[in-house]
C-alpha cells in the first residue's frame, strides 16, 4: 500500500521505535552508523574491454553523500566509513577478496545492537556452475568479482577470489547476529539474455561473460564453457518456483529468525538474467562522469526525499526508470522494506537548504542529484519554517555539481534581486517551481550494410518531422549510439538473433528502448514499420503516429518523477487476481510482478482526508497504448473499490498501471484524463508556465514545445501526484 501525504514540514515529530518507547532522535544519538563501500574497476585477469570506470565514481558519490548529505541526526563519522577502491580520495586500499572479507569481519566484530550498516558493492558480477551440486535451484552460483579474481580452472574451486552469494550472506549474517540493521546495495549484474540491436556508445554493462573467466588450454576451456551453457539451458533463468523474479544473492531467509537478529534490506540493480549499465550522468550534462545507473538513481531519489521507506525509495527508482524509457533492467528490492531509510523520522521532506554566503558567492548543499540545474528558481526564506508566501526574494542556479550549486539573487515573482549582503542570516533556499522536460531524445539509425538506401530515407523523414509544426510531439535527434530515450534501427527481422524461422526478410524501421535491446521471446516484439523505399509517405505517416503515441506515453511517466504534491491520507492499492487462484494479492509499486492473459487488476483507494480528490487510472501498454480505465471523484472518507481490467494476449512486455491523483477545488469539474487515451504503436521553453498540476497533464496531450513548469505555492491548486505500478505481461505457460 502506498501512503500519499501532503508535503509539509512537520516539526517536533518523532518516530517511536523499540515497542514505542524510544524516539528516533534518541536512538540515532546512541547508535553508530557504519558503511563499507566497494568499487571494482580494473581487473588484471580480464581483458581490458571488461574494465569499468563508473564504480569509483559511484563510491566517491556515495562517500560524499553519507558524510555530508544524510538527514539530521543521522551521522556517518569518517572513521566509520571504509572505502575500498583505486584512485578515490579517502580509499583505504584496493577491493581485493581478502580486503573485502576483512572489512566485513571487522564490521561484525565491532557493531553493537541497533547499529546501522550500509554496504555498497559496485563492479562486475557473473555466474559460474555451482561448486556444491544442489546448493542452487538453477545450478548456478551468482558471484561478485573483486579486482584480484583469477581464471576459472575447475568446478570445485570456481572463480578464484570471487565472492559467492553464500559467502556474502554468511558475512552479513555475522553482522546481523550482533543486532545491527544492514542495508546492502548491489550495483552489478550476472547474466544477460537480451540482444542489443544497436550499439550505445556511452553505456557499458556491468557483467562478464563466463568465457572471459575461464582459463586452461583450449580443450579445457571448451569443456568448461559447455558445462556452463548446459547448466544455463536447464536453469529457471532468474525465476523461482512460483514464477517470481529471483534476487541475485540469497540473503533473506524463508523461515523464522530470532527476534534479536538485525533486519536486512537488499537492493539489486537487476534480476539474474539482466545486465545493468554505467553511463555519463546526469543525462544532458556536458562532460558528465560515468556512474552506475542504479547507484545514481538511488542517490538522486534519496537526495530529493530522504525521509522515505525502502519500499518508497524502490518505487521512486522504478518510476525514474520508467520516466527515462528504460524497460530493462528491472531492479529488485527485498527485506524489511517498510522500515525508513537510515531509520529516519517519519516526516515529509521539503526541498530546501541553508544558504551559505562566503567570499562574494552564494551556495547551497544541493545540486544535480536534487534535480537542480542552471536556471532553476528557489525562494529565499527567513527560516526553515517559513512558508513560500514569506519569500523575501529569489535565487537562480548558476552552476550545479551533484551535491552543490552556486546560486545568485534574481528578479522573480515581482520581487527585485537582493544583494548578497541583504540575504538574511540563517536563510533557506526552497524550490519555487518544478519543471518537466517533455522533449523526447531520439537516436538516428546506424548504417546497416545492404540497407543504405532505406537508412537514408529514414534519416530524411526524421529531419522533416523534427522541424515540422503541430505534430503532437517534440523530438531532439542525436547521432547513432548517443544518449537517447528512443532508438531507431533499420534491419530485417530474420537478421536478429533468436528470430523465428518464418521471420520477415523485409527491411523495417524498428523503435527500440534506451538500451537498444530487442527481444523476440515471450511473445514480445518492439514496434516496427515496413520500409517501402519508393513510397516516402508510407514511412512518414506511421512514423508520425508512432512518435506522437510514444511521446504521450513517456510524458506521462516523466510527470510521475516530478510530482510535487501528495494528497494527505489518500491510500491507493492495486491488486492482482490470478486466473487460476482465488483471492487478491497486492501489486507493490516497488516490485515488478509478472502477469498473464486472464489475470485481473483491481483497485482499492480511500480518501481519508477532508478534501475532494479526483482519481484517474490509466494503463500504458508495452506498445505505448494508453487505456483510460476510470475517473472518479472521492469525497472525504469515500472509498473506490472495483475491478479494472483483465489482461489479454494482444501485447506482451513491460507495462504500467498509472494512478493520477488531483486535489479537487469545491464545485469544480471532475478531472477526466480520457483525452490521453490512444491506440498503441503498430507491430519553446516556457517563461512562467501553467499554474497547476492539471495544466501539466494537459501539456502531455498538446505536446508542449519543450518543457512544462509548475509554480509552487502554499495554497494553490489543484495539485496532484502520479504513481506508476510497473508489471511484465508474459504468455501463460
Amino acid at each position: 500500500m502506498i501512503k500519499l501525504t501532503r508535503r509539509t514540514l512537520l516539526v517536533g515529530t518523532s518516530a517511536l521505535v523499540a515497542a514505542g518507547t524510544v524516539s528516533f532522535r534518541a536512538m540515532a544519538a546512541s547508535r553508530t552508523y557504519h558503511a563499507l563501500l566497494v568499487a571494482c574497476t580494473e581487473y588484471p585477469a580480464l581483458p581490458q574491454r571488461n574494465w569499468l570506470i563508473g564504480p569509483k565514481n559511484d563510491a566517491g558519490l556515495v562517500h560524499e553523500y553519507l558524510l555530508k548529505n544524510v538527514p539530521d541526526p543521522v551521522r556517518f563519522a569518517p572513521e566509520n566509513v571504509t572505502l575500498l577502491a583505486k584512485d578515490v580520495p579517502g580509499a583505504k586500499g584496493l577491493p581485493t577478496h581478502a580486503a573485502i572479507k576483512a572489512a566485513l569481519a571487522d564490521l561484525a566484530a565491532k557493531v553493537q545492537r541497533d547499529d546501522f550498516v550500509y554496504l555498497h558493492l559496485s563492479g562486475h558480477g557473473a555466474q559460474q556452475p555451482e561448486r556444491a551440486k544442489g546448493d542452487e535451484t538453477d545450478g548456478l552460483d551468482e558471484i561478485f568479482l573483486p579486482v584480484d579474481i583469477e581464471k576459472w580452472i575447475n568446478r570445485d574451486a570456481g572463480v578464484p577470489n570471487a565472492l559467492v552469494d553464500n559467502e556474502i550472506g554468511d558475512a552479513l549474517d555475522a553482522i546481523r547476529n550482533k543486532g545491527a540493521f544492514v542495508w546492502a546495495v548491489f550495483d552489478c549484474c550476472h547474466s544477460g539474455t537480451a540482444t542489443r540491436a544497436v550499439e550505445v556508445d556511452d553505456e557499458l554493462e556491468r557483467k562478464v561473460e563466463f568465457a572471459d573467466l575461464v582459463g586452461g588450454d583450449e580443450a579445457a576451456r571448451a569443456a568448461a564453457i559447455k558445462t556452463y551453457e548446459d547448466t544455463v539451458a536447464g536453469a529457471s533463468r532468474g525465476l523461482d518456483e512460483n514464477g517470481a523474479r529471483k534476487p541475485a544473492f540469497n540473503l533473506t531467509p524463508t523461515g523464522g529468525e530470532p527476534i534479536t537478529k538485525g533486519k536486512l534490506v537488499a537492493f539489486y540493480a537487476a534480476q539474474t538474467v539482466e545486465t545493468t549499465p554505467e553511463m555519463p550522468l546526469p543525462k544532458g550534462t556536458a562532460d558528465a562522469p560515468r556512474f552506475g545507473l542504479f547507484t545514481f538513481t538511488i542517490l538522486s531519489k534519496l537526495a530529493e526525499n530522504p525521509n522515505v521507506t525502502y519500499r518508497q525509495l524502490g518505487q521512486a527508482v522504478l518510476q525514474q526508470y520508467s520516466a527515462d524509457s528504460r524497460t530493462r533492467p528491472t531492479p529488485l528490492f527485498e527485506g524489511e522494506l517498510d522500515a525508513r531509510v537510515f531509520g529516519t523520522d517519519k516526516t515529509d521532506a521539503v526541498m530546501q537548504w541553508p544558504i551559505i554566503v562566503k567570499d562574494g558567492q552564494a551556495t547551497i548543499g544541493a545540486g544535480l542529484l536534487h534535480r537542480l540545474t542552471p536556471g532553476s528558481k528557489l525562494a529565499i526564506l527567513p527560516s526553515a519554517l517559513s512558508s513560500l508566501s514569506d519569500a523575501v526574494g529569489y535565487l537562480e542556479v548558476e552552476s550545479a555539481k551533484n551535491l552543490e550549486s552556486r546560486v545568485k539573487p534574481v528578479e522573480f515573482e515581482k520581487k527585485p534581486a537582493l544583494k548578497l549582503a541583504d540575504i538574511p542570516a540563517n536563510a533557506y533556499a526552497r524550490v519555487a517551481e518544478i519543471a518537466v522536460d517533455y522533449r523526447l531524445t531520439v537516436a538516428r539509425p546506424a548504417e546497416t550494410k545492404g540497407l543504405e538506401k532505406e537508412t537514408e530515407l529514414v534519416n530524411s523523414v526524421l529531419d522533416e518531422l523534427a522541424t515540422a509544426k503541430e505534430t503532437g510531439f517534440n523530438i531532439e535527434l542525436v547521432d547513432p549510439g548517443k544518449s537517447a530515450e528512443l532508438r531507431f534501427a533499420v534491419m530485417c527481422e530474420n537478421a536478429i538473433a533468436g528470430a523465428a524461422k518464418d521471420a520477415s526478410d523485409k527491411p523495417a524501421l524498428w523503435f527500440l528502448p534506451a538500451s537498444g535491446d530487442v527481444t523476440l521471446k515471450d511473445g514480445s516484439k518492439p514496434p516496427l514499420i515496413i520500409i517501402h523505399p519508393d513510397d516516402r509517405q508510407k514511412l512518414v505517416d506511421p512514423t508520425t503516429r508512432n512518435l506522437r503515441t510514444i511521446f504521450r506515453a513517456t510524458g506521462l511517466s516523466r510527470l510521475a518523477a516530478a510530482s510535487d504534491y501528495k494528497p494527505e491520507d489518500v491510500d491507493v492499492q492495486f491488486q492482482v487476481k490470478r486466473r487460476d487462484k482465488d483471492g487478491l494479492e497486492p501489486l507493490q509499486a516497488s516490485a515488478v510482478p509478472r502477469v498473464s492473459p486472464g489475470d485481473e487488476v483491481h483497485v482499492l483507494a480511500k480518501n481519508s482526508s477532508d478534501q475532494l480528490v479526483d482519481i484517474n487510472v490509466l494503463y500504458v501498454g508495452s506498445d505505448y497504448s494508453i487505456t483510460h480505465i476510470v475517473a472518479e471523484r472521492l469525497a472525504p472518507q469515500a472509498t473506490l473499490e472495483e475491478g479494472l481490467l483483465a489482461f489479454t494476449d494482444t501485447s506482451f512486455g513491460m507495462e504500467r498501471m498509472i494512478a493520477v491523483l488531483t486535489e479537487a477545488p469545491p464545485e469544480s469539474e471532475k478531472e477526466d484524463l480520457s483525452f490521453l487515451a490512444q491506440d498503441g504503436v503498430a507491430a519553446m521553453t516556457r517563461g512562467l508556465g501553467p499554474a497547476s498540476f492539471s495544466d501539466m497533464l494537459a501539456d502531455i496531450g498538446m505536446a508542449a514545445p519543450t518543457r512544462s513548469v509548475m509554480r509552487l505555492a502554499d495554497k494553490s491548486g489543484p495539485k496532484g501526484a502520479v504513481m506508476i505500478f510497473p508489471m511484465e505481461t508474459v504468455p501463460r505457460a
